[in-house]
């Protein structure tokens, strides 16, 4: 009788474990939807007040939900791993404020003590609703960790996540707060798409169509398009399966293309951290420029201004909360606007590990520094520079260079022609720099020169750099493919750069991207020339290429577009902003390695 007994109550406690993380997960689930609620539909004091009640009882709730768990067995994510000390630590630290809280909470509901300045503060709501989301966030990347501890295709995982974060943000940008007039699904769906797709395209005039409310939900939905949604759900993911987890090492590093099996955890921390440093740089550079000005009369415009459009430079999307985006005569003839916007644009769309192998061999030449002024021996470190730093940078230096040259050569008399010399030199880089993703538009791309509309949609083709905020087929692919042309020209077997060899298969693949990415343009553009018979194909053309490649420059033409052509440009941004090769990997199954080859033979190619 024992037995049974025994096994009775084992499944009585895996019941009761289930039950309480259902609950917890509900709650985790309600709270932010509450948020929603109150900022996406006008309020009134009675359902403010209600609100509130609302969430006091959610926090207890969840408070009584946490202390069950712990009574019952506390458990991370996956069970064979172990939360290390400092991620427990952290756990307990959220779950000691949540316990005093709500015991503050509900001693003041009944009355146990008496109403002071403390009690006061750790019963505000804004306190509430703050402690409740960080919690529930805790618990949602807390169930990350289980879909990322299991063996799905990274890629697929990867899809999912935008395709899920873009209905998200169609549906909240429909709630009546954060538009002026309402918007159609389409319009939201498409607004969605481009600004998690990082792209910049708009069938909208943002600024006369959202509320600061929608604008700030289209600035939430930027950062993490940018930012890269599993960047943010896997750092949170490693977090709860810890670092001694091969399974979650394996995951990530798939993700994130890494062939190092420790250190992850740092690089994701060093990403974030990255990314929100440099975008309060250049917020506190515009801002610099911009205060002061007649059209930013209140700090707060001007501060929101300037955080915006420095997180949609960085993340390289191209929105703009100005109706002429920085053609707008606001900003117009402001030249330090497009510098530090294009700078922005450039620091982001080269990638996070050129970014850090730069901040890496900057801090040996300033340690080199320092001991050449304390007279010690300078310490001498071959190929700082990794291969793919040096591809990319140099690349990148002739494309934004040899580009500026001429957009300063053709266009001075043109789209430069209004401008004073510095504007001209700032407006002329940032033309130079906005096509490889960035979208920003700080000229009259009308009076651009057919000549100039043709080099900008190649460079919108190119892209910028792999692991990057932009999009394209990359200037890696680019430049291999460049390569790969001139070495066939001379007959060589091989790639050889800086003194190494590249794998037959990085050029396959750069190949393959060409390939996919040209087949892709072409149905595109005679499906979009389908659709809209009225609209030229050159127009269309420049559309399609500026979704792909998720630049978001446009020919003027996009509001006019029917739906089905707006839907298929959130296609094509979809597909530029997972990656040509990332789609195919998430619905075509790798196929294993044969152990045998068969024999060669040559086929003419002229």
């Amino acid at each position: 009788m024992k037995q049974p007994a025994g096994r009775f109550l084992r499944h009585l406690h895996q019941w009761a474990l289930r039950l309480v993380g259902v609950l917890i997960l509900l709650i985790s689930i309600a709270a932010p939807l509450g948020v929603v609620y109150m900022f996406g539909f006008p309020q009134t004091p009675l359902t403010l007040r209600y609100l509130e009640t609302g969430y006091q009882g959610l926090l207890i709730l969840m408070w009584l939900a946490l202390t069950l768990r712990v009574l019952l067995g506390d458990r991370s994510a996956d069970g064979n791993v172990r939360l290390g000390r400092r991620n427990r630590t952290i756990l307990i630290g959220a779950y000691a404020a949540l316990t005093l809280i709500a015991i503050f909470n509900l001693a003041l509901r009944h009355r146990w003590l008496a109403p002071d300045a403390f009690l006061d503060t750790v019963s505000a709501p804004w306190l509430i609703i703050a402690t409740l989301l960080i919690v529930s966030f805790l618990e949602l990347a807390r169930a990350v960790s289980g879909i990322l501890s299991r063996r799905v295709n990274p890629s697929s995982i990867l899809a999912g996540s935008f395709l899920l974060i873009i209905f998200v943000g169609s549906g909240l940008l429909m709630l009546p707060n954060c538009t002026y007039r309402g918007l159609a699904y389409a319009d939201s769906l498409f607004t969605a798409a481009s600004a998690v797709c990082v792209t910049g395209l708009s069938t909208v005039n943002m600024a006369e169509t959202f509320t600061v409310t929608g604008q700030v939900v289209i600035l939430i939905l930027i950062q993490i398009g940018g930012l890269g949604i599993m960047t943010i759900t896997s750092f949170f993911g490693l977090f709860f399966m810890g670092q001694t987890s091969l399974r979650s090492q394996l995951r990530l590093g798939d993700l994130f293309s890494s062939d190092k099996m420790g250190g992850l955890g740092k690089t994701l921390v060093k990403i974030i951290v990255v990314t929100f440093s440099v975008e309060a740089l250049g917020a506190v550079l515009l801002y610099g420029v911009v205060d002061g000005r007649p059209e930013f009369a209140s700090g707060g415009r001007t501060l929101f201004f300037s955080v915006f459009h420095s997180v949609s430079a960085f993340c390289n999307a191209g929105f703009s909360t100005l109706p002429g985006n920085l053609y707008d005569p606001a900003v117009r003839h402001l030249w330090g606007v497009p510098a530090i916007v294009s700078w922005l644009g450039i620091c982001g769309g080269i990638g996070f590990p050129i970014f850090s192998n730069f901040l890496s061999v900057a801090g040996r030449k300033a340690g080199n520094i320092v001991r050449f002024i304390r007279r010690r021996p300078l310490i001498r470190r071959p190929r700082q520079w990794s291969l793919n730093s040096y591809i990319v940078l140099k690349t990148t230096a002739i494309l934004v260079v040899g580009a500026w040259g001429y957009m300063l050569v053709a266009e001075w008399n043109h789209s430069l022609a209004e401008f004073s010399f510095m504007g001209k030199l700032s407006q002329g880089f940032l033309a130079a720099v906005t096509p490889r993703t960035a979208g920003f538009n700080g000229v009259d791309m009308q009076r651009m020169l057919p000549a100039t509309l043709v080099l900008t949609t190649v460079l919108m083709w190119i892209g910028g750099a792999p692991q990057s905020t932009a999009g394209g087929i990359k200037v890696t692919t680019f430049y291999l493919m460049m390569k790969n042309v001139v070495g066939t020209i001379r007959g060589d077997s091989a790639i050889n750069v800086r003194k190494r060899e590249i794998p037959a298969s990085s050029v396959r693949r750069a190949f393959a991207v060409v390939g996919v990415s040209s087949g892709i343009l072409v149905a595109a553009v005679a499906l979009l020339a389908f659709l809209e018979p009225g609209q030229r194909t050159a127009d269309l053309a420049f559309e399609a290429v500026s979704a792909l490649s998720t630049v978001g420059l446009g020919s003027g033409h996009t509001p006019e577009l029917g739906t089905a052509a707006k839907m298929v440009l959130a296609v094509l941004m979809f597909v530029g902003r997972i990656g040509i090769i990332g789609i195919l990997m998430a619905v075509i199954k790798p196929q294993p390695d044969r152990p045998y080859t068969y024999p060669q033979e040559d086929i003419l190619i002229n």
